[in-house]
């Protein structure tokens, strides 16, 4: 399998709410998991762990979205939103992006990205053919004019005028 077709398997029991099968299934033994350097496991023994105590208070799985995938070599990025409710009745909602790093068919690495978002292929190539325009049809864009000294350094200028009254005796 290509590391696409490794990406869209795993995501795949992601999305049907398979977590931990997911994670049993592609991690490699000594696969390496963070969020931040004090959340950081390393071996599948231990996150399985982590994921088997997570469920446990876990009372439904909402809904879980992957809006975007990416892949570069060897390395994939997959952006989800993940719709928990505890078993205190708490609505948990994640949304966050897992970076994995893949070799001979196994994740070996897999970092948490909370709060963050990828770019769409749709959004991609609108950024490209906006460029394409902008490089293609130059706006001209007009010369600012100079602010007097004092309102570049932010004082404020005011014109004094001075009038001369002639008196007559």
């Amino acid at each position: 399998m290509t590391i696409a077709q490794l990406v869209e398997a795993l995501d795949a029991e992601i999305l049907k709410g398979n977590i931990a099968g997911a994670f049993e299934q592609f991690a490699a033994e000594d696969c390496v998991t963070w969020s931040n350097p004090e959340h950081k496991t390393t071996s599948k023994a231990q996150k399985m762990e982590i994921l088997g105590w997570f469920f446990q208070n876990i009372a439904r799985v909402n809904r879980v979205e992957r809006p975007a995938v990416q892949v570069d070599g060897d390395v994939t990025q997959s952006q989800f939103v993940f719709d928990f409710t505890n078993r205190q009745g708490e609505n948990l909602v994640y949304h966050e992006v897992i970076r994995r790093v893949w070799k001979d068919g196994k994740v070996i690495e897999e970092q948490y990205l909370l709060n963050q978002t990828l770019e769409t292929p749709k959004q991609a190539a609108a950024k490209k053919s906006t460029k394409k325009e902008v490089a293609q049809e130059p706006t001209p864009v007009a010369e600012p004019t100079p602010a007097p000294a004092e309102a570049a350094k932010g004082k404020a200028t005011t014109r004094k005028t001075t009038t001369t009254k002639k008196t007559t005796k």
